[in-house]
């Protein structure tokens, strides 16, 4: 009789802890979630100068009505557009408006004509782009 009570105690103990083990209390490994990688923009670049080159991701915040002057690029890099929007003046003196979820692309050297304003930002948010380029080490 004492057996069987102290069989029907263990048991009883094993049920507790299996149900608590199934609790919210343990951590269990959640299964994985689907995810998706899409291609946003690729570019061939041919060659490049030989050199040792860095890889740079920038935050470029540009305020409502901000302007970035004339400037030469060391490397060639791709833009995607987080927030608001940006108006880039091309060189062949085209100007393009890139919003949000967008991408461009920027080549080495100068992609702007000389003496003007190389991108505005003409809208009443902030203008968040991302930029990551190539650019050679110094």
């Amino acid at each position: 009789m004492m057996m069987l009570k102290l069989k029907l105690a263990v048991v009883s103990a094993l049920a507790t802890i299996a149900t608590l083990g199934s609790g919210p209390s343990m951590a269990q490994t959640p299964a994985p979630k689907k995810f998706a990688a899409n291609t946003l923009q690729e570019i061939p670049l041919g060659e490049l100068p030989p050199g040792k080159w860095n890889m740079t991701a920038t935050m470029l915040v540009v305020e409502p009505g901000g302007e970035i002057p004339f400037h030469v690029h060391k490397g060639p890099g791709l833009r995607y557009v987080l927030e608001g929007a940006i108006t880039i003046t091309w060189k062949e003196g085209k100007t393009q408006t890139f919003e949000a979820g967008s991408t461009y692309f920027e080549g080495r050297g100068e992609n702007h004509p000389a003496g003007t304003i190389s991108a505005k930002n003409t809208g009443k948010v902030p203008c968040r782009v991302v930029i990551v380029e190539l650019v050679p080490q110094e």
